[in-house]
């Protein structure tokens, strides 16, 4: 067993590493590269699921050391500096299929979490796909309430202002100002919301 528990420790170093990578395309704007790379990191992901009990092992603490500190998009690197760790705010997470923002409530002095599925995020994407063509700088009052594509119910402002927050971090949508936002390369957008969706770390 001592083979299949090695090979599993490097499939889980190998799909840490490919997420490490996928972030750094999104913080250079390379979506192109970000949706090549995020597909390998998938790719070994369902390789790790379908390989049996080893390969589903925990990964060991200095993988989750460095899965913590890795430059994932909507996870920055923690710092003993309080003012640096309160600017650490938003963070993204996944779970199951809800897109977790955390962020820092300044009169409470905690953390607090808002959540949108990700059928919201595809339902917003889509509307701002059509909102964005030939670069136009759109508000949200244009787009906003959305609608489940699936039974047509409104999905809540508040979801999709969940995932706005999110776009605008990873540099999917620009904003300018009170005029409203923009999609800076809109070709790509839809593969890309897709493809850094699935290298948002898992809570």
């Amino acid at each position: 067993m001592a083979i299949e528990s090695r090979a599993a420790t490097i499939l889980h170093d190998t799909e840490a590493k490919l997420r490490e990578l996928a972030a750094e395309a999104a913080s250079a704007g390379d979506y192109a590269g970000i949706i090549k790379v995020a597909a390998w990191a998938k790719a070994v992901s369902d390789l790790v699921k379908s390989s049996g009990p080893e390969a589903r092992a925990k990964p060991t603490t200095a993988q989750r050391v460095a899965r913590t500190d890795a430059k994932l998009p909507g996870a920055p690197r923690r710092t003993t500096s309080r003012t640096t760790h309160r600017k650490e705010y938003p963070r993204f997470f996944r779970r199951g299929e809800q897109l977790i923002r955390v962020a820092w409530s300044k009169r409470d002095k905690k953390e607090y979490q808002h959540k949108a599925p990700y059928s919201a995020l595809k339902a917003l994407a889509m509307a701002l796909a059509e909102a964005g063509k030939e670069g136009r700088v759109f508000s949200t009052d244009e787009v906003l309430p959305i609608r489940e594509p699936a039974d047509g119910s409104e999905i809540p402002n508040y979801q999709s202002y969940v995932c706005i927050a999110w776009l605008k971090q990873t540099g999917l949508i620009d904003q300018h100002g009170r005029q409203g936002y923009s999609v800076p390369r809109l070709a790509e957008f839809k593969d890309a919301v897709e493809s850094i969706w699935r290298t948002l770390p898992k809570q």
